[in-house]
């Protein structure tokens, strides 16, 4: 293993797919991004993943410089971290093997896991937090992600499952989530949610600055009073040491984040966690994914 210079570090989201070699330094090097779009598929989506990682590691690289491959993937893992069980925001991805498949097209040492996992690996380590801590990750996207890393190691649960918290129902909420059940919380609490607010009270404005020209508008307050209820529900049932809130949401401009704090204050239960709570914001970059696949590599290894 001392020959081997990277890992190659994986980050694939419902909108897009992030590549990048991982030096033992954490310095990313060859990045690339494209639209997820790429890796959809009416059936199995592994030869398509196949094909984009094959080429992209001939462009860049030999295959004795990389010790493994690692990606991150919007779904649910099965405990033994080889399967998808379902993957909601990307076809062609549900009820698949993805690991061996993987290993013996690239002949390469391959680990899975959620993509949320991977952002929250990426920042206890720019945040400079205690791994002997519980941290929850809070990333809100395309869908609503949760990363658990519970007294210093991530808490997957029976069935490999734990930490879908954009799936768990909202009262009153009737209406079928992409995953198939109803009222999940993503169906509000999500960037999809909030193009859907978009396309209906705003269409035909910039996205991307939704909050800048219209944030003071009821249907976005209340946007982000609903992004609080699972936020708080979780702090208060684990009461963890910190807890990181991301996404591109959260990032755009002029999303209001002290709102969001007051929101979730309001809400989680009193005197504490509420009291002390430790929210920190990240700063992710395209980046952030790719590097905490890294992370994950490296450790493994």
């Amino acid at each position: 293993m001392s020959g081997k210079s990277y890992v190659a570090g994986i980050d694939i989201g419902g909108t897009n797919f992030r590549l990048g070699l991982v030096d033992r330094e954490l310095k990313v090097h060859h990045f690339e991004k494209k639209s997820s779009t790429v890796l959809a598929a009416e059936g199995n989506g592994v030869p398509h993943l196949i094909r984009e990682i094959t080429a992209y590691l001939d462009a860049h690289c030999s295959r004795e410089e990389v010790a493994a491959v690692a990606i991150g993937f919007p779904s649910i893992v099965s405990k033994d971290r080889t399967t998808l069980y379902s993957t909601p925001n990307l076809p062609g991805f549900d009820g698949v093997d993805v690991v061996s498949p993987l290993q013996e097209a690239l002949g390469l040492p391959v680990f899975i896991e959620r993509d949320v996992n991977f952002l929250l690996q990426n920042d206890i380590q720019q945040l400079k937090l205690d791994p002997s801590h519980t941290i929850l990750g809070f990333y809100v996207g395309t869908g609503f992600g949760n990363a658990l890393y519970l007294d210093g190691k991530f808490y997957t649960g029976k069935n490999g499952v734990a930490g879908e918290l954009g799936h768990i129902p909202l009262y009153g909420l009737d209406r079928r989530c992409n995953c198939g059940n109803l009222g999940c919380s993503e169906i509000l609490c999500s960037g999809m949610g909030l193009r859907a607010i978009a396309e209906t009270h705003f269409p035909g404005e910039d996205f991307s600055r939704l909050f800048l020209e219209h944030g003071d508008a009821p249907v976005l307050r209340q946007f982000v009073a609903d992004l609080a209820i699972p936020i708080a529900t979780e702090l208060t049932l684990l009461d963890p040491d910190t807890a990181v809130l991301a996404g591109g949401v959260i990032a755009m401009e002029g999303f209001p984040r002290e709102e969001l704090i007051r929101f979730i204050k309001e809400r989680t239960r009193k005197p504490y966690p509420a009291e002390n709570l430790d929210l920190r914001f990240s700063k992710h970059t395209q980046q952030s994914g790719v590097i905490g696949g890294g992370i994950y590599g490296w450790q493994k290894l």
